[in-house]
């Protein structure tokens, strides 16, 4: 008994790290090509302009509604809660390091997981099962530079961007609740704000965005060329490769609170 649950912890310690493998070395035969300049010739510059835009740019009035809210909600409670145990000058480094640095960012990918990443993992699915990829090669056009570079360009630029709207629109919502209509608070409050973002506060935040947003394009994409050709499968890919992306998106998030408060 002890021996065939040993045996069953390691076969499934082995197939994670091998999936991990697989996924570093995708990931790394992508990063070669995003890094070579003679990539971003008219098409594909065009295609990373069409997923920002069908991933961010279209999306944009719900999730600017979407950010006031939940951001609004969550400053008046600060506020409320900081006024009454006398507390009011912790409110902004609440605001930045609870709403800017974490639940925000962590909010806007799963946004974009939800929206693009599903349809990332069914389109490449449905291409591996259709052999489109596998007629891409024969016609000698790279699928990585003209399908699979594009989804992970665009996808980890509209995380940032998504990200770094929802941070302005918190912190100006914040000014309207601490202050109210008293533009004169403003300098004031600018330069509480820009002490708090300091340089390496901000470098952490797009690296944590960056790796939010690989998550959100390379894990369904690897998901998507893994299942075998049957149509039936592809639902299934789709499930598997969501799950695989809301743990590592969770993964990241707790790395992340332990790095900085562990």
């Amino acid at each position: 008994m002890l021996v065939t649950w040993i045996e069953t912890i390691g076969n499934a310690v082995i197939t994670r790290l091998r999936s991990a493998t697989a996924l570093a070395n995708f990931g790394w035969r992508l990063l070669v090509v995003v890094l070579n300049p003679r990539t971003y010739d008219s098409a594909t510059r065009w295609i990373i302009t069409k997923q920002i835009y069908f991933t961010a740019v279209q999306a944009l009035p719900i999730f600017i509604a979407y950010s006031l809210v939940i951001s609004a909600v969550i400053i008046r409670i600060m506020v409320t809660v900081a006024r009454n145990f006398g507390l009011s000058e912790y409110v902004p480094g609440l605001i930045v390091g609870f709403l800017v640095m974490e639940l925000l960012p962590f909010l806007s990918v799963l946004f974009v997981a939800l929206r693009s990443g599903a349809a990332i993992n069914t389109e490449i699915a449905l291409m591996h099962v259709n052999n489109e990829l596998a007629a891409f090669e024969h016609a000698r056009i790279d699928p990585i530079r003209y399908e699979f570079m594009p989804r992970v360009v665009g996808g980890v630029l509209s995380v940032l961007a998504l990200t770094g709207l929802s941070g302005l629109t918190a912190l100006g919502v914040a000014f309207f609740v601490i202050y109210g209509l008293h533009p004169v608070n403003f300098p004031a409050y600018a330069r509480a704000i820009g002490q708090l973002l300091a340089f390496p506060l901000m470098f952490w935040l797009v690296l944590k965005t960056t790796l939010f947003g690989l998550c959100v394009t390379l894990i369904p994409l690897k998901t998507g060329l893994e299942i075998p050709r049957r149509l039936f499968l592809v639902p299934v890919a789709v499930l598997k490769g969501m799950m695989r992306v809301f743990f590592a998106i969770v993964l990241i998030e707790v790395a992340s609170l332990a790095f900085k408060y562990i």
